[in-house]
């Protein structure tokens, strides 16, 4: 018995040596796989990470990713095991039906012939090859969502200003590909200091109170304590961020923006553009192919194949949140509550 005992210990011990080798072997590798990461980055780099993109928290990534809305998870799970939860955002659904209606963009070949027109009129060979042709909105340094054509070709970034109602170019924009220095690719957050979250969910729930609950009240005269309890529902109230994703491309070489270009609201020196999905997306009939014009994810999986393919772009693309540098918010929070960046038919009027 005290042999098998004595036998058992050894294999044991034996077992433990081995492992503990290849433990210390393992890290040896990944320590090194580390420090030639680290610095190739350096040397791609050669700045500080941007402070309006949040990059000093980023984490690089060079391969694809995956559309959050469509795509679950991508590790197989057991039956009986909890469905994980993804990482992504969820989608704040802008306007209704009826609304969306207004919009001029929303009217059918509308979109097809000003982008045709922009092509036409904008693009030459020297611009580079066409990869592709969007409407997306453009979130402005102070938080203010305008109506955007973006053209992409195998040399820039063209964002138009664009009189739907007309139809006519107003204004145009060139980055082009070689200049940027970092992309980054996520959802779109405020600082932790940011009064917007709460702003937005104070104006949220008093519209929501005003619509959902008075109207109903005293339209379809419901009573009863359910009533009382939703009136004055404190979830109505609650912060609200964004909800959305967004692509943010930038050529500041790490630097902050300067006091000038900072408050400055006419200000035409930012060094980056921030752009998300149209509100077209959530509401046009058809396939994910079919309204993939309106799609930021799509503009941007377009936009990293562009970069990779460069030879002598030092572009660093990373997947984390977007910092929009908001802390008050009250004129964007009107600006983009009554779509002004938009056009679309405002009653008697259409601007």
């Amino acid at each position: 018995m005290s042999d098998l005992m004595d036998d058992d210990l050894e294999l044991r011990v034996g077992t433990l040596q081995l492992s503990t080798d290849n433990a210390h072997a393992d890290n040896r590798r990944d320590n090194a796989s580390e420090s030639n990461t680290s610095n190739r980055n350096k040397n791609q780099l050669n700045a500080n990470p941007s402070v309006l993109s949040g990059a000093d928290s980023l984490s690089s990534s060079t391969s694809s990713f995956a559309d959050a809305r469509t795509e679950g998870t991508i590790n197989s799970r057991q039956p009986n095991e909890e469905p994980e939860r993804t990482v992504y955002p969820r989608y704040d659904v802008p306007f209704n039906r009826e609304n969306i209606k207004d919009f001029f963009t929303f009217r059918k070949g509308v979109v097809e012939n000003a982008i045709q027109d922009c092509i036409t009129a904008l693009l030459f060979p020297e611009d580079g090859e066409y990869l592709g042709s969007w409407l997306l909105t453009e979130i402005t340094l102070w938080d203010n969502e305008k109506e955007r054509i973006v053209l992409l070709t195998s040399r820039l970034v063209m964002t138009i200003k664009y009189d739907f109602i007309a139809m006519k170019q107003l204004d145009f924009k060139k980055t082009y590909l070689d200049e940027l220095d970092t992309i980054v690719i996520g959802e779109l957050v405020y600082p932790p200091s940011s009064l917007v979250p709460r702003i937005n969910g104070i104006a949220t729930g008093v519209t929501t109170v005003v619509k959902d609950c008075v109207i109903d009240r005293f339209c379809r005269r419901s009573s009863g304590s359910d009533g009382e309890a939703k009136l004055f529902d404190p979830k109505y109230f609650e912060p609200r961020e964004r909800n959305l994703r967004g692509v943010r491309l930038m050529w500041n070489k790490g630097e902050p923006l300067s006091l000038k270009t900072a408050w400055n609201p006419f200000s035409q020196d930012v060094p980056f553009l921030t752009f998300a999905s149209h509100p077209i997306y959530w509401h046009k009939e058809g396939s994910l192919e079919e309204r993939a014009m309106y799609d930021m994810e799509t503009f941007a999986q377009k936009l990293q194949r562009a970069i990779e393919l460069m030879q002598t772009s030092v572009c660093c693309i990373h997947h984390s949140p977007i910092v929009i540098q908001s802390y008050l918010g009250v004129t964007s929070l009107l600006h983009n509550k009554i779509s002004l960046g938009f056009f679309k038919v405002r009653g008697k009027f259409s601007f």
